[in-house]
């Protein structure tokens, strides 16, 4: 609040005397000659009386201030209609006039001019400008160092040309049109790390054609990484990183799962909530690049140089005339490195990052999956450099032989892996799972059982508990897999405990529906040479059977009346072997017969 001029403060205080002894609607001309002379608005004087001289006008608040005739349901749709139409750049671009036409257009009754409307909204915090800073941000803090990191990649204004180091101009450059940089097919990446608790600062430049995973997997190896002349190095507990297309790549994300590391992406249009890097980078681009343009150098490799050397002295406060100490909410400056340095008060907060070969696995970006063998699988973990095995058999009853699990290798965790088991109609369990490591001398595990000795059986599988499911189901309560298995070999009828005991009606009740009759055409017969051949040489043809087919069809028909020496007899019958069908259809009801039938006329063998 602006100050005023002790005699003017003193005139001021008259006034106020003035006017309160000024009979009822005589006041007005006093602070209006009062204004003139000091060459203010009435409004301001009037202002000025309340704020230094007490000033209250002993005027009765309205019976309905705060009260409006336009309905609150326009009005919340008038204030959400301009919410709505603002831009990601923050540009309003619906005037409330558009939206009150549109609600009256829309049956929503509008009982009140625009500048009530704007007014209104102001005072209910429903107007674009409220809403834009409606979300308030409460701060974090962190345990430890390395307790929480946060990286950010962004795009510079620099870039390397045969000639060598070149600068997009500010009037080349507009947020909203990257054309001015479409003509550099390699451009300069800066990503920074910030570290939250002791605000410790890294920085590395990478040269591409765009944002990828490449890059920010080098980055992470680089600056969790132990480095000569940087004080803080090491795999933090938790990242907080935005949705770029590199940061959510299935490699990088694997690579954080197998470091331990938790990751997490801030809302889109939520920068704010790594603020902590946002700063960070508005440092790299004031107290580091701004000296670039008065000493170039030549390429990405020197610029990483300068950038190590700047960082260091910058954490460290030993810049001349720069304080690069950091200021908290305490109102203390610390200098960075002390504050990192205190990492030696947590045991377990410094965790080295584990060699880039072992790394460097989890770049190949390819999910792996295991196939279930007797509650096992077997896996060939980077880290221990041979293939392990992974029992299973705690969480049995969600797996089976031949299922396929999705692994994950973790890193500083002894050979561990991630495996993650689909449910059905439930979220999929993931658990971590310790190689087996106890075994015998002749490679055996030791929690086996010893042949004779003891017999020890695993816990059921899935399919296993459905397999005993559908043998009681089958063959009755309490029958298992294996005691079905013996009934099976028993020729047993299943579900013969159904019906009181009378067993499965599976077909006896087919052909007792009633069917519909239908009309039929009248069949014509097949005319076709061949059939016609047929029917005239039908009654020069007889079919003829062998002795052991004559004596098989015999028998079938007459069974035990049959003679014991039927062979004997179709044999004398026809010596060559050649047994008339219609004779074997018709012997037992003619006599026996007697002497050859082979010369008989009209008879001719059908092979």
């Amino acid at each position: 609040m602006a100050r005023l001029a002790p005699a003017l403060l003193q005139d001021l205080f008259a006034l106020r005397d003035q006017v309160a002894a000024a009979p009822h609607g005589s006041s007005s001309p006093l602070v209006q000659s009062f204004a003139e002379r000091t060459g203010k608005s009435a409004a301001t004087i009037y202002a000025w009386l309340r704020r230094h001289a007490g000033y209250d006008a002993g005027r009765k608040k309205r019976a309905d201030a705060g009260k409006t005739a336009l309905p609150e349901a326009a009005l919340k749709f008038i204030a959400s209609a301009k919410r709505e139409a603002v831009r990601g750049n923050l540009k309003a671009t619906l005037p409330t006039a558009v939206a009150m036409n549109m609600a009256q257009a829309n049956g929503i009754a509008i009982t009140v001019s625009e500048s009530r409307v704007n007014s209104l909204m102001r005072v209910r915090r429903m107007d674009v400008k409220s809403q834009m800073a409606a979300r308030s941000t409460g701060e974090m803090r962190s345990l430890h160092p390395n307790h929480l990191h946060q990286i950010d990649p962004s795009l510079c204004l620099l870039y390397y040309t045969p000639k060598g180091q070149a600068m997009i101009r500010e009037e080349e450059w507009n947020k909203n049109k990257t054309i001015g940089l479409d003509r550099v097919k390699f451009k300069v990446w800066r990503y920074v790390r910030y570290d939250h608790a002791s605000g410790s600062i890294d920085l590395r430049y990478f040269e591409a054609a765009g944002e990828n995973q490449r890059s920010l997997f080098e980055f992470l190896l680089w600056t969790w990484g132990r480095q000569e002349g940087r004080l803080s190095y090491g795999v933090p507990q938790m990242l907080l990183w935005d949705k770029g297309s590199a940061n959510t790549s299935a490699a990088i994300r694997n690579l954080l799962d197998a470091l331990g590391v938790a990751h997490e992406t801030h809302a889109v249009g939520h920068a704010w909530a790594k603020g902590g890097v946002e700063v960070s980078n508005n440092i790299v681009e004031t107290h580091f690049e701004s000296r670039l343009r008065f000493e170039p150098v030549e390429s990405v490799a020197e610029l990483n140089a300068s950038a190590e050397r700047w960082a260091r002295d910058y954490n460290a406060n030993r810049i001349p005339h720069v304080d690069c100490r950091l200021t908290r909410a305490s109102g203390e400056a610390f200098i960075r490195d002390d504050l990192w340095n205190t990492i030696l008060q947590h045991p377990g907060a410094l965790v080295a990052l584990p060699p880039e070969k072992v790394c460097q696995w989890f770049l190949a970006g390819q999910e792996q999956t295991r196939k279930v063998k007797n509650r096992h699988i077997t896996f060939a973990h980077p880290e221990i450099g041979k293939t392990a095995r992974y029992d299973l058999s705690p969480w049995a009853e969600f797996i089976g032989n031949g299922q396929t699990l999705r692994v994950t290798p973790l890193l500083l965790q002894q050979g561990a892996l991630r495996i993650e088991i689909e449910r059905l109609g439930a979220e999929p369990l993931k658990v971590q799972v310790a190689p087996v490591s106890e075994f015998d001398a002749y490679g055996r595990p030791l929690a086996a059982p010893v042949a004779g000795e003891e017999y020890k059986r695993g816990p059921l599988t899935q399919p296993e508990i459905a397999a005993n499911a559908l043998a009681a189901a089958a063959w009755g309560e309490g029958v298992s897999a294996e005691g079905a298995e013996e009934k099976r070999a028993q020729q047993a009828r299943p579900f013969g405990h159904m019906n009181d005991g009378k067993g499965l009606v599976a077909h006896s009740y087919l052909g007792q529906t009633e069917l519909p009759p239908r009309l039929l055409p009248e069949a014509a017969e097949v005319e076709t040479a061949a059939v016609a051949a047929m029917r005239r040489d039908a009654p020069a043809v007889q079919i003829m059977l062998t002795v052991p087919e004559a004596v098989r069809s015999i028998k079938e028909r007459l069974s035990d009346a049959a003679p014991a020496d039927l062979y004997r007899q179709i044999s004398a019958a026809f010596p060559n072997g050649h047994v008339p069908l219609a004779w074997a259809d018709q012997w037992g009801a003619l006599p026996p017969a007697t002497g050859t039938h082979d010369g008989e006329p009209g008879l001719r063998r059908v092979k």
